[in-house]
C-alpha cells in the first residue's frame, strides 16, 4: 500500500537542521527532511494535546509533546527497503499507548506502553530480530512536524477561549485588538522583506469579520492634517452635491470610511467662520417695505406647496455681502489662474440679478456680479457671485433700500477703482445684464408694455413698424442722472448710475425665450381664427379645458422652444404655403439667435438680416406692427450696436441663464423641509443666512480645494 509522495506543496519551513514542505491543512501530506534522514507524512488525525495536567513528553532534552487520539502514515527509506507504517498514539488512564502497524493491509502490529522510540525498535526487530537498526521513534511516529504543533496549539486555544457570542462588548473589541495587533507584526516584518528602506510602508488600518460582526481598526495615531483635509473634503463634497445632514448621516452609517456626520458638521461651523470674517454677511430688515404686498406672479416658476410655505416665514428677510470683500478675496486665486493680470490690472464686472416666482404671491429676488474676465466659467452658476438676496417682489422702492450699500460701493469702484490685499491698484468697468422686466426696474422706467419702452432710445409704441427711423442708442447716463424726465419713459432715477447706458445689456437668453413665445402665440391665435382646432390640434399636445371651451397647450422649456423653431410640422395645421411663410420667419429668427451668441458673427450682416426678418414679419398678412415687441426692436436696431461695442465678450457672455439656474438651486434647495429655513427654536436662523454662507463656503473651496487634497488609494484585489 502506498499513498501520494509527491504533492503540490505552496509552503514550507526552512530552518537550520530541517525543511518542512506542506499544504496543510488543505492537503494532508507533508514532507520532512534533514541530513542525513527524509520522511513523507500522511496526516490522517492530527489529534490533540491533552490538558497540562498529565501531558506527556518524550524523553529526550526539550522532548516533544506527545498527542492524544493521534494517527499518521509514515514512509522512509530507500525505494527497495522503504518502510510504510501507520502509527497510533491513545492516551489510556492519562499514560500514552503506542501502536506502529505494518504490511500490505497493516495488519500486523507492535504495542508499546514505554514510548515511541521503544514501539519503533519493537517494529524492526518485528522485521528482522537479528537486526541492529534502530528507527528513531519520534520521527516514525512524526512529533516533530511543527506544522502539526502549531495546528493542535490553535485548536488547544480554541477549546479554552469562550466564543465570540459569549464575550462582553469590551472582550469582543480586545480579541479583535489582539487580531489586530498580530496581523500588524506580521506586516511589518514582510515589508522589512518586501520593500526598499526608502518606501516607507505604513499599515493604516484593518478590516475583517468575526462572527458576522464587521471592525474596523485604525493602526498607530490619527493623522490630525490628513483627517482635517478629510473632514473638509466632505465638506466640500456634500456643498457641492447639496447632501443634507440626514442624508450624510445615513451614508456615514454605510461606509465606515466616511468622517463622521458630527464631525462634517463642526468643520462646516469652522470653515463658515473662517470665511465670514473674510466676507461678512449682513441683515436687511424689509418687513415694513412687504407689508401691503398685493403683487401676484403671473408666472409660476416654482408650485411645491413646502416651498411657498418655507418661503412666506422667510418675507422681510434680506441678506447681503460685500462686492469689494468678495473681490479682494477672488483676486489671489483670479491671478493663480491667469484670467486677471497684475501688468493690466483691469476688471470688467457684469451686474445682473433675477426674481423667481415661487407660487403665486411669493418672489424670491437675488442679484448677483461676475468677472467678465473669466469668459471660460461665465455659464457656471456658481462664478455668478451673489451680493444680495431676498424673498420678497422686484419693486424700485424695495431694490432701493436693499441695495443702498452695493451702490455705494460701485460708485466706489467706478471712481476709484479697487486696491487689493498686495496694494495693487485694480481699474473697474461695469456693465449690468438682466431679464426686461428687472432691468427697466433698475433703470427707473415703465414696464416694457408703456408707450415709451426703449431704454436705449426714444422710440414709442406707434413708431415700431416705421423704418423710416434708423434707432440707434441715443440716451446717456449722465443726461439721465442730470434729469431723468428728459427721456419720456423714465419714472425714476436709475439706480446704478455708474453703468454707461451702452453697456446695460439685454439678455440673449430672455430676447430668445419671449420672442419665440411671441412667434408661438400668433401662431396659436391664427389657428383659432382658421377655426382649425379640434382633432387635428390634439395630435400637437393642445387639449380642451374640461368644463371650457378654452384650449390649453403644453408648456415648453428653452430648448424646447428652439427645437419647436427648426422642426414644428405646421403642415398639418396651416395649408402648405402658409405653413412654409410661417416655418421659414422661424428658422430665420433661430438663426439670428445663433449669429447673436457667435462673437464672430459680422456685425453689418447681421444687422441687414434683422432688419430683413422683421420686413419678413410684417410681410405676413396674420402681423400687424402692434405685434412687434420690445424684445424684437431691440434684436432689430440694438442688438448689432451692442455686438459692435462688447465684441470683446460677446453677447454670449452676457446670458442670464446660469443666474437663472443659480436662483432655482437654491430656491429649491434651502427651503425645502430638510432645512426649515435654518432649523427651529432658537437655533433657528434665515435660509437667506443658509444660502450666502454656503456661498461663501463655495468662494473659499475655490481658493482651497480640499478635494484635490485628499490621496486617492488604489484598489486591488487578490
Amino acid at each position: 500500500m502506498e499513498f501520494n509522495e509527491t504533492p503540490l506543496p505552496s509552503q514550507q519551513v526552512i530552518k537550520k537542521n530541517f525543511v518542512e514542505i506542506h499544504n496543510y491543512p488543505e492537503k494532508p501530506i507533508i514532507e520532512y527532511s534533514e541530513t542525513g534522514r527524509s520522511y513523507t507524512y500522511n496526516i490522517i488525525e492530527e489529534g490533540n494535546y491533552p490538558p497540562v495536567a498529565y501531558l506527556k513528553y518524550t524523553k529526550r532534552q526539550n522532548g516533544f509533546r506527545i498527542p492524544d487520539n493521534y494517527e499518521v502514515e509514515t514512509s522512509w527509506g530507500k525505494p527497495k527497503k522503504r518502510h510504510l507504517v501507520r502509527c497510533i498514539i491513545k492516551y489510556v488512564d492519562n499514560n500514552p499507548i503506542y501502536w506502529v502497524c505494518y504490511g500490505n493491509n497493516y495488519q500486523h502490529q507492535i504495542k508499546s506502553e514505554k514510548s515511541c522510540s521503544d514501539a519503533a525498535s519493537l517494529y524492526a526487530k518485528a522485521l528482522d530480530p537479528e537486526t541492529k537498526t534502530r528507527h528513531s521513534g519520534p520521527y516514525v511516529f512524526g512529533l516533530q512536524l511543527e506544522i502539526l504543533q502549531q495546528a493542535r496549539n490553535a485548536k488547544r486555544r480554541a477549546a479554552t477561549l469562550k466564543p465570540f457570542d459569549n464575550l462582553t462588548l469590551t472582550g469582543q473589541n480586545n480579541r479583535a485588538k489582539k487580531i489586530a495587533k498580530s496581523v500588524h507584526a506580521i506586516f511589518d516584518q514582510t515589508a522589512i522583506k518586501s520593500c526598499h528602506l526608502e518606501d516607507k510602508p505604513i499599515l493604516k488600518s484593518i478590516e475583517f469579520d468575526i462572527k458576522d460582526q464587521p471592525f474596523h481598526i485604525s493602526m498607530g495615531e490619527e493623522n490630525v492634517e490628513d483627517m482635517k483635509h478629510k473632514v473638509r473634503a466632505t465638506v466640500q463634497a456634500c456643498d457641492r452635491g447639496q447632501i443634507a445632514r440626514d442624508g450624510y448621516r445615513t451614508l456615514a452609517l454605510v461606509n465606515h470610511n466616511l468622517p463622521r456626520e458630527w464631525r462634517v458638521s463642526s468643520e462646516r461651523k469652522e470653515i463658515t467662520c473662517e470665511i465670514n470674517k473674510l466676507i461678512p454677511i449682513s441683515l436687511v430688515n424689509l418687513t415694513s417695505l412687504l407689508s401691503n404686498n398685493d403683487y401676484i406672479n403671473s408666472e409660476v416658476h416654482i408650485d411645491d406647496a413646502e416651498i411657498i410655505d418655507n418661503m412666506q416665514q422667510s418675507i422681510g428677510k434680506g441678506g447681503r455681502r460685500s462686492i469689494i470683500d468678495i473681490l479682494k478675496y477672488l483676486i489671489p486665486n483670479l491671478v493663480k489662474r491667469e484670467v486677471l493680470c497684475m501688468t493690466h490690472p483691469e476688471i470688467y464686472l457684469l451686474i445682473s440679478g433675477d426674481g423667481r416666482n415661487v407660487g403665486k404671491n411669493v418672489k424670491h429676488v437675488m442679484i448677483t456680479f461676475s468677472i467678465l474676465n473669466d469668459k471660460n466659467k461665465l455659464h457656471q452658476s456658481e462664478n455668478h457671485y451673489t451680493t444680495t438676496l431676498y424673498p420678497g417682489i422686484e419693486k424700485y422702492e424695495i431694490l432701493n433700500i436693499v441695495l443702498e450699500h452695493l451702490i455705494v460701493e460701485l460708485r466706489k469702484l467706478k471712481e476709484e477703482g479697487l486696491e487689493d490685499n498686495h496694494g495693487v491698484k485694480w481699474k473697474i468697468n461695469l456693465y449690468f445684464s438682466s431679464d426686461w422686466k428687472f432691468l427697466v426696474i433698475c433703470l427707473g422706467m415703465n414696464a416694457a408694455n408703456s408707450k415709451y419702452f426703449c431704454p436705449w432710445c426714444e422710440v414709442s409704441k406707434e413708431q415700431q413698424g416705421d423704418f423710416s427711423y434708423n434707432w440707434t442708442i441715443s440716451k446717456t447716463m449722465d443726461q439721465i442722472c442730470e434729469n431723468y424726465k428728459i427721456y419720456k419713459g423714465h419714472i425714476q432715477l436709475p439706480l446704478f448710475d455708474m453703468i454707461p447706458l451702452q453697456n446695460w445689456v439685454p439678455d440673449e437668453l430672455h430676447m430668445m425665450l419671449r420672442i419665440t413665445d411671441v412667434l408661438w402665440r400668433l401662431v396659436l391665435d391664427e389657428i383659432r381664427s382658421r377655426n382649425t382646432w379640434g382633432d387635428k390640434a390634439r395630435n400637437f399636445y393642445f387639449w380642451l379645458e374640461v368644463g371650457s371651451t378654452n384650449w390649453q397647450f403644453t408648456s415648453l422649456m428653452g430648448q424646447d422652444k428652439l427645437t419647436v423653431l427648426q422642426h414644428f410640422d405646421l403642415n398639418k395645421l396651416f395649408p402648405r404655403s402658409r405653413a412654409a411663410q410661417i416655418l421659414n420667419l422661424w428658422y430665420n429668427f433661430y438663426l439670428l439667435h445663433k449669429a447673436v451668441k457667435d462673437s464672430k458673427t459680422d456685425v453689418v450682416q447681421f444687422s441687414n438680416d434683422a432688419r430683413e426678418w422683421l420686413h419678413q414679419f410684417l410681410d405676413s398678412s396674420f402681423y400687424q406692427a402692434s405685434d412687434i415687441t420690445p424684445y424684437m426692436h431691440v434684436l432689430v436696431y440694438h442688438i448689432p450696436e451692442m455686438m459692435h461695442i462688447h465684441r470683446q465678450f460677446g453677447l454670449a457672455a452676457f446670458s442670464c441663464s446660469a443666474v437663472e439656474k443659480k436662483n432655482h438651486q437654491q430656491v429649491s434647495h434651502f427651503f425645502r423641509k430638510t432645512t426649515k429655513d435654518g432649523g427651529g427654536g432658537k437655533g433657528r436662523k434665515s435660509a437667506i443666512i443658509d444660502i450666502l454662507e454656503y456661498e461663501n463656503r463655495t468662494l473659499y473651496f475655490n481658493n482651497c480645494d480640499e478635494i484635490d487634497l485628499v490621496p486617492k488609494p488604489k484598489r486591488l484585489c487578490i
